[in-house]
């Protein structure tokens, strides 16, 4: 799907990749978040070659390095949004920086909501609970497949406010989207 692919994107950027279903930016997605690997060429991410790391060793670097925040926004139906946000934490030991699941839900304006479960909560908030999880292990770049696409007017606003608040305090942010308007932003 990608063929001569050259691309620099820099740790600190805020990046919009657009294009008709088929061009290939799901498969660019996955290329840049570590869950699939390029049949040839070169792929350094934050200086460090990763194109033909093994598996154990990518996922190690990708949890350490990128957070993914998805449309359908994989939430676990049964747990919490506090634990939904901690859930990453069982995969790190749990020691990843001063971060706390409860501080991440504060800072997407859910404190009073922790304890609810995801069919308690609208999709603009479980969304937020979603990007709370994607930045709990303290990533220095966010991936973002259409995070706005299943959300109404008022949520997709705020979730691109979220976005660019995140950018706004260094981490670079790469958005797959059909949307002009989040392009734009």
């Amino acid at each position: 799907a990608l063929k001569n692919v050259n691309l620099d994107i820099a740790a600190d950027e805020f990046v919009a990749i657009m294009g008709r279903s088929g061009s290939g930016k799901s498969t660019l997605m996955h290329v840049l978040g570590l869950l699939d690997q390029p049949t040839s060429g070169s792929y350094r991410l934050f200086g460090k070659e990763v194109a033909h790391m093994e598996e154990d060793a990518l996922a190690v670097y990708r949890r350490a390095t990128l957070g993914f925040i998805f449309q359908q926004f994989h939430l676990l139906p049964r747990l919490s949004a506090l634990d939904n946000v901690a859930m990453p934490l069982l995969y790190s030991g749990g020691q990843k920086g001063t971060t706390t699941p409860e501080s991440l839900l504060a800072d997407v304006s859910l404190r009073d909501r922790m304890d609810h479960r995801p069919s308690e909560m609208s999709g603009g908030q479980q969304q937020r609970v979603a990007i709370a999880r994607a930045l709990v292990n303290n990533p220095r770049m966010l991936l973002a497949d259409e995070p706005t696409g299943n959300l109404d007017t008022a949520s997709q606003h705020d979730i691109l406010e979220l976005l660019t608040q995140m950018h706004d305090s260094g981490l670079g942010v790469i958005v797959v989207t059909h949307d002009e308007e989040v392009a734009e932003r």
